[in-house]
């Protein structure tokens, strides 16, 4: 019998052993010798007999059965291991087979629980293994470009703006321009000088909303692919959700619960990372669509742009984490690459991400007070000047660390304000949502030192 098998049966074994003594409580001694027999059943079935005779005596002594009906336990634990039951319906016993599919779940018991705290990933305080990741922000906030860097580095194993990276096939599926992707890839070759990694352009249509067709064939080629290269796919870049949603309509639940599922197709034949590339609306930093797609998610990535031409630059946040940091990940430029000349003179060129230091403030597209404010964090300090100019506002107590003349408002009026004024254009969007996004926004003020604050009240510095 194959070692797959052994471990199967052992498994199923400790799975019968709990639910027999499970079900034995209190020191009725017919209770006892109905869990001895089924004891008996297992053992040399689904178990060994030095594991199954130690727990009947454990339990037996646990649930103070009178030491008088010991014998007639081991009576019963004989009888039922030289009972002339079908291996085949033991097992059904305890491990029943679902009538439709055998393998849909997958469980683990809390004591086969692995201890390690360590969580895999694929970019070291970045990317986790097998998540689902979402890169959301306006058109010409070079999105594309950052993925195809990310990927290309892992490909490579090179580390990734100071992070370590996990190697791997990575599979970038550009259903936007496959050949403006492909000139990104070059870009990045030549600037970086390197040959021969496992990284692919996949094109083609991909439909994500009606059914789980495209999504098995999509994992089917990555298969294929893991095959001729020798290494297991880590990344699945998904340029963009809007792309390859199909007749689908991102604002209705049921489609966007389609393109989850689609999603976890994709996770399960794999185990890859996915990273969707997704647009947001010119109000926000939220993807577009319905909510749904934000809950599934296992983390969030907003891309922010500042200045013109040359001196533009870019800012990479993790804005949500179901377990990790929220902040600043990197800055980056573009750079332009040439690729060649055609006859007529004209020049060919594409992007390429160069790491820039992140200065302070840079948190996103500019206010009127010279502050680098985006999104949410500038809705909120919006809402704090505001309240301050609105109610005047008025100074804290110097000698409890106040500073001097300067007028203070409550957090609660804060909230408040922000509160009203975000609702004012998403009157749908939920109390739990509104509360993280107050949440965030103003302790990113706050940490920047854009805000102060001290007890229950804050103030513009």
């Amino acid at each position: 019998m194959s070692e797959v098998k052994k471990k199967s049966r052992v498994e199923i074994g400790e799975l019968a052993i709990r639910s027999i003594v499970g079900g034995w409580k209190g020191a009725n001694p017919a209770v006892a010798c109905e869990a001895a027999f089924r004891l008996g059943q297992i053992t040399d079935r689904l178990s060994e007999y030095d594991r199954t005779s130690n727990v009947l005596r454990v339990n037996f002594a646990a649930n103070k059965v009178d030491e008088a009906h010991w014998q007639d336990a081991r009576d019963a634990f004989a009888n039922g291991r030289c009972s002339e039951v079908k291996l085949s319906d033991v097992w059904q016993r305890y491990a029943p087979t679902a009538a439709n599919d055998n393998s849909r779940f997958d469980v683990t018991w809390f004591d086969d629980v692995n201890e390690s705290v360590t969580k895999e990933e694929i970019v070291k305080g970045f990317l986790g293994v097998g998540e689902f990741s979402l890169f959301v922000a306006k058109p010409g906030t070079g999105k594309s470009v950052l993925l195809c860097d990310i990927g290309c580095h892992i490909a490579a194993g090179v580390d990734w703006h100071g992070r370590k990276v996990k190697q791997g096939l990575v599979v970038f599926f550009a259903a936007e321009r496959k050949s403006l992707t492909e000139r990104r890839v070059a870009a990045w070759r030549k600037k970086h000088g390197v040959f021969g990694i496992p990284f692919v352009v996949v094109g083609g249509k991909l439909d994500l909303t009606g059914g789980l067709v495209d999504a098995k064939a999509l994992a089917s080629t990555v298969r294929a692919l893991e095959a001729k290269c020798g290494y297991q796919c880590v990344l699945i870049i998904v340029d963009t959700v809007t792309r390859t949603f199909g007749g689908g309509d991102q604002n209705a639940s049921k489609d966007m619960q389609r393109y989850i599922q689609s999603v976890d197709e994709l996770h399960r034949a794999t185990g890859a990372h996915v990273a969707a590339v997704h647009h947001s609306g010119w109000e926000g930093d939220r993807g577009k669509g319905a909510i749904d797609l934000d809950g599934a998610i296992d983390v969030s990535f907003g891309v922010t742009a500042s200045g013109k031409g040359e001196s533009k630059s870019f800012v990479l946040e993790c804005t949500g984490a179901n377990d990790g940091d929220e902040g600043v990940i990197t800055a980056f430029r573009l750079e332009s690459v040439s690729l060649g000349v055609d006859p007529d003179g004209n020049e060919t060129t594409a992007p390429v991400v160069v790491p820039t230091k992140v200065m302070p403030g840079s948190l996103t597209a500019s206010t009127d007070d010279g502050l680098n404010l985006r999104g949410n964090t500038a809705k909120a300090f919006e809402a704090l000047r505001t309240v301050l100019e609105k109610d005047g506002g008025e100074p804290g107590p110097v000698d409890l660390g106040y500073p001097d003349g300067v007028p203070t408002v409550t957090r609660d009026a804060w909230r408040n304000r922000f509160y009203a004024d975000v609702l004012a254009k998403e009157p749908a969007l939920d109390a739990e949502t509104l509360r993280q996004r107050f949440h965030r926004a103003s302790g990113r003020l706050i940490e920047a030192s854009h805000v102060g604050a001290m007890g229950a009240r804050v103030w513009l510095p």
